[in-house]
């Protein structure tokens, strides 16, 4: 029996300040081989204060000057983000993104503004599909204290269930569920990747589709104000937060945007110089 289910985005924020990030919130309906109604939301559960100087790629993407997403610099004058952060599409002039600090209230490290924003052409909202936005900034990240671009991770990582592959996962989204309030300090966990079969298998085939990576075990996950942020295997951006269970850390693995994927990577390239490996 497929039973509907109810999707929403990772998106979102929790304090009353930054309640305009109830407009990300959207809803849908998919399909799901399962034998139980599973609510399904925008997804840092288990993880731990970080350094910025270890994390210099992190940024905060906002939208009318509040946290909405996580995104990562690549470039000297770009960042990747999710799709879903920045749609429906709004003017550049009301996004910004933070960088070099790795509190996203406090006055330090620098706003920049946002000179355009491109959404990958074929980004299919109903199913996270080709979710990815490049995000071009005024002026560049070169020189600036706490921001140092990212690699992409150009090649598909080859994972088992016996030879687990850990990565780390950064963002200011929520770190458990019963708060809806955000953490004002950056963290990170460390996340093993789950093999593409697994996750279909978990999911199903039609949620998880070639655009897409999963990561995650109980308890360590990405969670409601991570989306867009970095999905980071050895030293290289492997994926971008997407979507994933309402219960964040649950037995059900997070969903990642892939960075190698061909359907991404070739939309990266129009518009980014990627070292391939």
């Amino acid at each position: 029996m497929r039973l509907l289910v109810i999707v929403s985005l990772w998106c979102v924020t929790g304090a009353l300040a930054d309640a305009w990030g109830a407009q990300l919130w959207r809803s849908m309906q998919v399909r799901k081989d399962t034998g139980n109604q599973r609510s399904i939301s925008g997804r840092i559960i288990g993880g731990i204060e970080a350094a910025i100087g270890d994390y210099p790629y992190q940024l905060s993407l906002r939208r009318f000057n509040y946290h909405a997403c996580g995104a990562s610099a690549i470039d000297p004058t770009f960042a990747i983000t999710a799709a879903h952060c920045v749609s429906p599409a709004i003017s550049s002039e009301f996004i910004t993104l933070k960088g070099g600090s790795a509190n996203r209230t406090d006055g330090e490290g620098v706003i920049f503004a946002v000179n355009e924003v491109i959404v990958h052409p074929s980004y299919y909202a109903k199913t996270y599909h080709n979710d990815v936005a490049l995000v071009r900034i005024e002026g560049t990240f070169t020189g600036v204290e706490n921001i140092i671009p990212i690699a992409l991770q150009t090649s598909p990582i080859t994972v088992s269930s016996f030879n687990p592959i850990y990565c780390l996962v950064s963002g200011w989204g929520l770190t458990n569920l019963q708060s809806d309030e955000l953490p004002e300090l950056l963290r990170a966990v460390r996340i093993p990747l789950v093999p593409y079969t697994e996750c279909r298998r978990k999911w199903s085939p039609t949620l998880v589709t070639t655009s897409m990576t999963c990561a995650g075990e109980s308890r360590r996950d990405s969670c409601n104000g991570d989306s867009g942020g970095p999905l980071v295997c050895h030293n290289q951006l492997y994926g971008i937060v997407s979507w994933g269970a309402s219960q964040c850390g649950n037995s059900y693995p997070g969903v990642y945007t892939s960075i190698p994927s061909k359907e991404v990577l070739s939309f990266i390239e129009q518009y980014v110089e990627v070292r391939r490996q």
